[in-house]
């Protein structure tokens, strides 16, 4: 059974981080979980030009693609969870209870304190890449790579048809700025 991971607002809302996220879950590196209510979040955290037509699009995309990813539960159960100190932290922490998941990737630091007192693991998204990277890189360097050919490439990239090492090197250089070190440092293409 893959890990199965809750990705929260921070991710689905950063479209390139969305894909890798979603590329790695298409390849069956893990098994993604979200909400209505991390859905909602995302579309208050969409860019405002992003018009309507296109963030129900993309929502409806990732039902699509993930039919078995959405969460939902009673509005009872958010009084019984443990630990929590806010209505986002209690919402979060229930997703991830119900799905028995295995980490959220997240970067806030209070949603991280409430899901450790709930004993869930919270994972920065340069840890759930590295752990996606670790735990099979060469299916996880495909998924990426496919990705990258399909959703990044401009198009006198794809006229050019770059190398998988040049679009690794790329890829590390954006995991870099946009992740940290250790997901970059993993993305490198292996020094011939």
């Amino acid at each position: 059974m893959p890990v199965r991971v809750v990705l929260g607002a921070t991710v689905l809302a950063r479209p390139r981080l969305r894909d890798v996220a979603l590329a790695l879950a298409e390849d069956g590196l893990y098994q993604p979980y979200w909400s209505d209510g991390i859905i909602a979040e995302v579309d208050r955290r969409l860019p405002e030009e992003l018009l309507r037509p296109a963030r129900d699009f993309l929502f409806a995309e990732l039902d699509r693609a993930f039919p078995e990813a959405r969460v939902v539960w009673p509005t009872t159960v958010l009084r019984e969870v443990p630990h929590v100190t806010g209505p986002r932290e209690a919402h979060v922490t229930s997703v991830a209870l119900l799905c028995d998941a295995d980490a959220v990737i997240t970067a806030d630091p209070a949603l991280t304190r409430a899901l450790e007192r709930s004993e869930i693991e919270a994972w920065t998204p340069d840890a759930f890449v590295t752990f996606a990277l670790d735990a099979d890189p060469a299916r996880a360097r495909r998924a990426l790579l496919r990705m990258v050919r399909r959703r990044w490439l401009t198009p006198e990239d794809a006229r050019r048809e770059p190398g998988d090492d040049e679009l690794l090197v790329r890829l590390a250089a954006w995991a870099k700025r946009e992740l940290g070190d250790s997901s970059a440092d993993l993305l490198a293409p292996p020094a011939r």
